[in-house]
């Protein structure tokens, strides 16, 4: 863990007014002056150990910092500890710590209280304003670690990292203060995923392929007999097996192998939606979480491909294997924004699967692609825009309302006009 110290004290406790008093002191001595001496010499006292204890409140102290839950969804609520450990003889009478932070963030404290300072750091561009979250510790004795706990909320889509942390100590009295920033070598991060729109993957399975008759998105092959079962209510008649029937074994039913469908891969383009609404962009990504999240709950294999963010540089691609994996796209939804530089103009992009069923490319409008948009790059037949904001004009382009069965107003519906929300575990 690297850390900065900085002086953080009183004129008082500086050493040159430490040095004062003492002349002070030592000249009224010399003239006999008894009333100046006595207070000369109480002050040089006070300041001189005001000054060593400021000195050394900071020694042999450790912090530390650990985040229950990093991926979330807005609404949901998490705990931060906060560990300061003082292993040396002295108490810290009392202890601040301090962290940036900005109006904006994707998570915050539920009993938050924030510190705006106005520090001049260029003379021509005039103040500038910093925010810091403040924590206050009254007491903690020698030789002692004392944790606490925060209780924070997710509120937005976006990513959060806490890399560093400030600890300020000093004297009993107040005079003297010393700061401590302690960078931590693994930044704490806090992932707030897009929100869950209730949508129905129906849409993109009947793309793929007629299941209104089956259910989960999955079909049966009659062709491969895996086992069989004793009848149940609500099995099909061509479902029983005769042969055993015919042989007076009873009603025995097959049990045949399924399959999935095709792979799935979403394309989103991010910069397609500059100049758009805000809202038309994160509407689009809470839909597009929610079919990821439907289709590989229901077995389908799905993959995402978005452009490089600040969080994931290059061009990212995420395929559903395990169940990490569908997390590990949220991750990505939760670092997309449209100012992103999106992908290379040129040249192939690099597909997670050898053949991918479908291609899904979610955008604001077909004409308004960031990428070049050839047979080259995907095959032609295999591959739907999925318009936010255009009317789907073109064989190769689709709006979206029309695959998920909602209504949208002014682009892509939300959760509060798709029917509320949903956590991870509501997940249509």
């Amino acid at each position: 863990m690297q850390t900065d110290k900085r002086a953080d004290s009183s004129l008082l406790v500086k050493p040159p007014a430490i040095a004062a008093w003492l002349i002070v002191c030592v000249l009224a001595a010399l003239f006999e002056k008894t009333a100046l001496g006595y207070f000369s010499g109480f002050v040089f006292l006070l300041t001189l150990s005001s000054w060593l204890w400021s000195r050394a409140s900071l020694k042999s102290v450790d912090f530390e910092l650990a985040i229950d839950r990093i991926g979330m969804f807005p609404g949901q609520a998490f705990t931060v500890t906060r560990t300061v450990r003082n292993r040396k003889g002295l108490p810290m009478l009392w202890a601040e710590i301090r962290e940036p932070c900005a109006p904006g963030d994707c998570a915050a404290p539920v009993a938050d209280v924030v510190v705006k300072e106005e520090v001049f750091v260029d003379a021509d561009k005039g103040p500038e304003t910093i925010y810091e979250r403040l924590y206050a510790v009254s007491l903690i004795r020698w030789r002692q670690s004392v944790s606490f706990k925060d209780e924070w909320l997710a509120w937005r889509r976006g990513i959060l990292e806490i890399d560093a942390s400030l600890l300020r100590s000093g004297d009993g009295f107040g005079l003297g203060a010393e700061s401590k920033r302690f960078v931590f070598p693994a930044p704490g991060r806090i992932v707030v995923y897009p929100r869950l729109a209730r949508v129905s993957v129906s849409g993109i399975l009947n793309d793929m392929w007629d299941t209104r008759s089956e259910t989960d998105g999955y079909l049966k092959d009659r062709t491969v007999i895996k086992s069989v079962r004793d009848c149940l209510p609500g099995d099909a008649a061509r479902d029983v097996n005769m042969r055993l029937l015919a042989r007076g074994q009873g009603l025995k039913a097959n049990v045949f192998e399924t399959v999935t469908p095709d792979s799935v891969l979403f394309v989103l383009d991010t910069g397609s939606f500059r100049g758009s609404s805000p809202d038309v962009f994160e509407h689009s990504l809470s839909v597009l979480a929610a079919l990821i999240d439907g289709l590989t709950k229901r077995g389908v294999k799905t993959a995402l491909m978005a452009p490089a963010s600040k969080w994931f540089p290059g061009n990212c691609t995420a395929p559903s294997s395990l169940e990490r994996d569908r997390y590990r796209m949220f991750e990505l939804l939760a670092a997309a924004s449209r100012d992103n530089p999106g992908f290379p103009a040129d040249g192939p992009l690099p597909l997670p699967f050898d053949e991918p069923g479908r291609i899904y490319i979610i955008c604001a409008e077909a004409g308004r692609l960031t990428f070049s948009f050839g047979p080259a790059l995907f095959p032609e037949h295999k591959t739907i825009c999925l318009e936010a904001e255009g009317a789907g004009a073109g064989s190769r382009a689709r709006p979206a309302r029309s695959l998920f069965g909602f209504e949208m107003a002014g682009g892509m519906a939300g959760p509060e006009k798709a029917g509320g929300l949903a956590g991870p575990e509501k997940a249509v």
